[in-house]
């Protein structure tokens, strides 16, 4: 004899020795929704209503409801109903009740309805509830779904499938971003033995050949924002990147979130409205610096490629902050000079060549020999125009050449001769006086 079964006496067909059957059988129906892989909660209440003729839903913590069906309905009919007994002002109470016991309940619903709520199940949280509605008074079920405790045994069993069907969907979810995850990483660090094969990464994570993209990078200036919690910089950063451009490809890595954005949705943009996101709250002057960096590599188009962008972003975060532009967006394309001196392995061995090449523009901080300093270098960004120089900067054309001649004499330097003029203006860009 089957678990659940009660063997009748020969001729007998009573309610009692039928409905164990009939129960047993329904509750092999919903588990046996739970092996299909398309089937999500919505196939739960389908199943539910049919067999026993009743107003079925899932309904979520906030009381949204995510799926409904009834006899005679459609699912927006059902859904309408089930929303107009959400509006009630019991049905808080009831949920908490039903969470706090973790099982099912049978309360009044409204006219002579009855209504049963189980909790959903998953670990320790609740995120969801099964709903059962009917007329008792009007009941009209098969017999061997008759006795008054069925609605309550089944409300029971079903929410227990929808919790199963949402772990799974779950578990599903997490290991097709982390296969997808995995994927972006191999782009990006050119991990894909050959071109087939980035081709065929690329394909499955949505990647288009068809399209010029730029790598973004996004990483927290304060060590201790580190992390790839949902709830951390990094994977709000995510979040963000992706509200600004969807189709991008996105990865949180250790130091920083990483981002594939194609280029019709302006990357740099795309990185300075996630910035600015992250700066709320975070910061006193969000217009002034981020909490984080923004660097942009270079335009690509093939898979093989994009490796090759991603290491521009790298160097260009790196950049920014050797420059004191930390806390801003960069893009590699505004480099300039800075991608060869990028090359240089010791930092302060460029500055040590700077300061020698400017002598005493470089190593006196006052403020006379500061604006010397930087009307050489509008002198540079100019293209040596002291009438440009002097607009630039509301002064008159002589007081511009008074300036330059005195910046030779504390450096040494020879503005007429061409590799002092060079050497001069890689000092000034080691030094970042060139940038703005």
């Amino acid at each position: 004899m089957t678990t659940g079964e009660v063997r009748a006496r020969p001729g007998s067909a009573s309610p009692d020795a039928t409905a164990p059957r009939g129960l047993v059988a329904l509750y092999r129906r919903l588990s046996g929704l739970v092996a299909a892989p398309s089937v999500d909660a919505q196939a739960v209440a389908t199943v539910m209503a049919g067999e026993l003729g009743v107003l079925a839903a899932v309904v979520g913590a906030g009381r949204e409801v995510l799926a409904a069906a009834a006899p005679g309905m459609g699912i927006a009919e059902a859904s309408a109903l089930v929303r107009a007994d959400a509006r009630s002002a019991v049905w808080p109470r009831t949920l908490d009740v039903a969470a706090t016991a973790g099982r099912a309940l049978r309360v009044p619903g409204p006219g002579r309805r009855v209504q049963v709520v189980a909790p959903v199940l998953f670990g320790r949280e609740v995120p969801a509830f099964l709903l059962a509605e009917e007329d008792t008074a009007a009941r009209d079920r098969p017999e061997a779904l008759a006795g008054d405790d069925v609605l309550l045994l089944v409300a029971e069993h079903a929410a227990t499938v929808v919790g199963v069907i949402a772990g799974r969907d779950r578990v599903l979810a997490t290991a097709a971003g982390q296969v997808r995850g995995d994927l972006v990483s191999g782009l990006l660090l050119d991990r894909a033995r050959d071109a087939d094969q980035a081709a065929q990464w690329a394909e499955h994570v949505g990647y288009d050949p068809g399209v010029d993209h730029r790598v973004v990078v996004v990483s927290p200036d304060d060590d201790g924002a580190y992390g790839a919690g949902p709830a951390s910089l990094l994977g709000e950063a995510e979040e963000h990147l992706l509200a600004a451009a969807p189709s991008a490809l996105t990865v949180v890595r250790d130091t920083e979130t990483v981002a594939v954005v194609p280029e019709r949705d302006d990357p740099a943009a795309v990185g300075a409205a996630c910035a600015r996101r992250l700066a709320r709250g975070r910061v006193p002057d969000p217009d002034a610096r981020w909490p984080v960096t923004v660097a942009v590599g270079g335009t690509v188009r093939d898979p093989t490629e994009i490796a090759t962008s991603y290491d521009q972003a790298r160097r260009t975060l790196v950049a920014a902050r050797r420059l004191g532009r930390a806390g801003r967006v960069l893009r590699f394309d505004d480099l300039g000079v800075h991608r060869l001196l990028l090359q240089i392995p010791d930092p302060e061995a460029a500055r040590v060549f700077a300061r020698e090449v400017l002598g005493r523009l470089a190593t006196d901080r006052s403020e006379r020999t500061v604006e010397l300093l930087r009307t050489l270098a509008r002198y540079f960004r100019e293209d040596g125009s002291p009438q440009r120089v002097a607009r630039v900067l509301n002064v008159h054309p002589n007081t511009v050449g008074y300036r330059l001649r005195r910046a030779e004499e504390l450096s040494g330097l020879d503005l007429d001769a061409y590799r002092d003029r060079l050497a001069a203006q890689m000092a000034l860009e080691i030094l970042g006086e060139m940038e703005g």
